[in-house]
C-alpha cells in the first residue's frame, strides 16, 4: 500500500498559504486490510498503526508551523460495509466477522496503539511484527 503523508502536510500548508488559513477537518483517513475470518482477521494489523502514525505526524507537524487544523478522524472505529468493497475490506480498528450470527467484534493492533496515543498524547513508536505493544 502506498502512504503519502508528505502530500497531506503539503496540501495543509498549501491551504494556510494560499487560502488564508482555513479550518481544516480531516476525515475518513486509514487503511484497509483484507476481511479474513479464517485469520483471525489479522489483528496483528501494524501497517495500519504505522500509517495512522504517518499522517498523525504529517498533521501535527503542519499544525505546529500554523496550520488552522481543528480535527483528525480515523476511518473507522469498526469495520463496516463498503460501497466498493462490500465486506471483503476492512478499515476498523476493531475488527468485525460478519460470517458469524454474532458479528464478533476482536480488537486489532491499530485500536490498542490508537488507544495508547489518545492517553498518552504523543506518538509512541509501533511494534514490529512479533513484538508486544505495551502502553
Amino acid at each position: 500500500m502506498t502512504s503519502t503523508p508528505w502530500a497531506l502536510k503539503k496540501m495543509l500548508e498549501h491551504l494556510q498559504l494560499k487560502y488564508k488559513n482555513p479550518i481544516v477537518m480531516i476525515h475518513e483517513n486509514g487503511a484497509a486490510s483484507i476481511a479474513d475470518p479464517s485469520a483471525g482477521n489479522a489483528p496483528d494489523d501494524e501497517f495500519r498503526s504505522q500509517y495512522l502514525q504517518d499522517y498523525i505526524e504529517a498533521t501535527l507537524e503542519s499544525s505546529r508551523n500554523g496550520s488552522n487544523v481543528q480535527g483528525y478522524f480515523v476511518w473507522s472505529f469498526l469495520d463496516v460495509f463498503e460501497y466498493l468493497f462490500g465486506y471483503r475490506m476492512g478499515f476498523g480498528l476493531y475488527g468485525v466477522d460478519f460470517n458469524s450470527e454474532e458479528r464478533t467484534r476482536y480488537q486489532r493492533h491499530s485500536a490498542k496503539w490508537f488507544t495508547g496515543f489518545l492517553r498518552g498524547g504523543e506518538l509512541r513508536p509501533v511494534a514490529l511484527p512479533g513484538q508486544a505493544y505495551s502502553q
